[in-house]
């Protein structure tokens, strides 16, 4: 039988999801901002500029990036989380996120200017083709350069972001080679089983400095299958293996309790918050 929440936590809980799913971040960038960006490894990096009163946690969701990948790409922040006004922090940008033309709906006050820091290597065609797919030209007379000769440690304006933000559904959620492995395994296993739906609450340690494994406890899934969890949110889905029962402290719309690492997939700010499941049977 397919389990749905009960009808007074569903009424409960709408206001909640209805208000996480409207709610905007405050920005945390201004028009007189300047962001700095680099690329490594084919992939684009700013560094954002803190404030005063800004916290690692307003800064991770003001750009839809999980607490834990943030601390990958700021190793020092694991031990003193605390921030300091004029530090930079290091944050994986989309491409979407980066306008590199002003067109007809441009606002100059709702953007802020984004400038590529040379590296030592680095050559004009390098940086206006493959990395922004501008031509050359184009660079040059943004940057009123009188030549393509440049120096390590130059900026260059390649484009701005809007202050509002980074969409959630322009981050491609990062996959690992054990979540394709049980996304693959899931779908073997939905030939021989049943597979039921359900909806409710997701609970996780939050505080738990735990990585690195795709586990789930759940109150009927079978043992060793695997759950599919939905982030309705912002659609985002992870793949966990259940390997126990959800203990009876917990309350009877608390769905499934997935991993720290899982969560973290589905973009989890909260212990708690809604979720779809799939499971076999």
């Amino acid at each position: 039988m397919k389990k749905t929440i009960p009808s007074l936590f569903v009424w409960l809980l709408l206001p909640w999801w209805l208000w996480g799913q409207s709610e905007k971040p405050t920005p945390l960038l201004s028009a007189k901002d300047t962001v700095l960006l680099t690329v490594e490894g084919g992939k684009k990096f700013i560094y954002h500029p803190v404030k005063a009163k800004q916290t690692l946690f307003s800064i991770s969701r003001y750009y839809q990036i999980g607490l834990e990948e943030l601390f990958d790409h700021n190793a020092g922040f694991r031990n003193d989380p605390t921030l300091k006004a004029g530090t930079r922090i290091k944050i994986p940008v989309p491409n979407k996120a980066i306008k590199r033309y002003k067109n007809s709906s441009f606002i100059a006050s709702k953007n802020t200017a984004i400038y590529y820091v040379v590296q030592p290597g680095d050559n004009l065609f390098q940086i206006a083709k493959r990395y922004f797919e501008m031509p050359v030209d184009s660079v040059l007379k943004r940057n009123r350069l009188k030549s393509n000769n440049l120096k390590p440690g130059q900026r260059l304006l390649m484009g701005w972001m809007g202050i509002e933000g980074i969409h959630t559904d322009w981050r491609v959620p990062t996959s690992s080679p054990e979540s394709e492995a049980l996304k693959a395994h899931f779908q073997e296993d939905k030939k021989g089983r049943k597979e039921i739906s359900a909806q409710g609450v997701c609970s996780w340690p939050k505080d738990s400095k735990e990585k690195g494994s795709l586990y789930a406890l759940h109150r009927e899934a079978a043992m060793g299958t695997i759950i599919q969890v939905n982030n309705p949110m912002n659609n985002r889905i992870v793949y966990a293996k259940v390997i126990g029962r959800i203990p009876s402290g917990y309350e009877r719309n608390v769905e499934v309790v997935l991993s720290p690492e899982a969560a973290l997939k589905l973009g989890a700010r909260d212990p708690r918050f809604f979720v779809k499941t799939k499971y076999l049977k």
